[in-house]
């Protein structure tokens, strides 16, 4: 079995949102310091403090995002969280500033000679450029009627390669109330979407952390190949 890693690196200073804060990651060591606590060989310890949005990197949207009284991220089923999952290409037929639709899902799908079948994860390769290449944040994501076509397919999970699953001018939000009221969870940010079979489904991880009253967890999204 092959493991793809699909998520993106989180380092200081990475700005994965364009409302949100840069994350931080200070350094804290004791190696240098007289008279710490520690007895040799212990010379002491590294650790690193993070301040970041729960939105950072790669991460899971929790109804609690956008559905008043949803569920937070320590509520989140996990058994939608992994799974059967396919992918589905767009990158050669969308244009940066058109959505994806409906149709181009659906074109996708017979193209690429695959069924998505109830409870799937879909994750949908939007851009053939690196995660922030280009004009990453401007480039438009889902048009509502992809959001009514996953709700029809009654798939579990989505994941994307872009930040945002609503197109960013959306200030309406509907793609994310209406997979998020089911609950259909939301992966955004994935990377190497490039090394995912076309042809076969394959199966797909992206745990929340357990974090009373989050809107979002940074998650470790994998892909496990045959």
């Amino acid at each position: 079995m092959k493991i793809v890693d699909l998520t993106l690196e989180i380092y200081d200073g990475l700005v994965s949102y364009t409302s949100h804060p840069p994350i931080a990651i200070q350094e804290e060591s004791t190696f240098e310091n007289s008279g710490h606590r520690y007895i040799e060989p212990c010379e002491g310890f590294e650790s690193r403090f993070l301040r970041m949005s729960d939105h950072s990197g790669t991460h899971i949207d929790a109804p609690i995002h956008f559905i008043r009284n949803g569920e937070s991220t320590a509520e989140m089923d996990l058994t939608r969280t992994f799974g059967e999952a396919v992918l589905l290409d767009v990158s050669s037929s969308k244009k940066p500033y058109e959505p994806v639709t409906a149709e181009l899902l659906k074109h996708a799908e017979e193209t690429q000679g695959i069924s998505v079948n109830p409870d799937d994860i879909v994750i949908v390769r939007t851009r053939t450029e690196k995660w922030g290449e280009g004009d990453f944040f401007a480039e438009h994501a889902f048009a509502t009627c992809a959001g009514d076509w996953l709700l029809e397919k009654q798939v579990k999970c989505i994941g994307l390669d872009l930040a945002n699953i609503d197109v960013h001018d959306n200030m309406k939000r509907e793609v994310h109330l209406k997979l998020l009221s089911v609950p259909i969870y939301i992966v955004e940010n994935l990377v190497n979407l490039e090394h995912l079979p076309l042809h076969e489904h394959f199966t797909f991880m992206a745990l929340p952390l357990k974090l009373k009253n989050a809107t979002a967890s940074p998650v470790r999204a994998v892909a496990f190949l045959k």
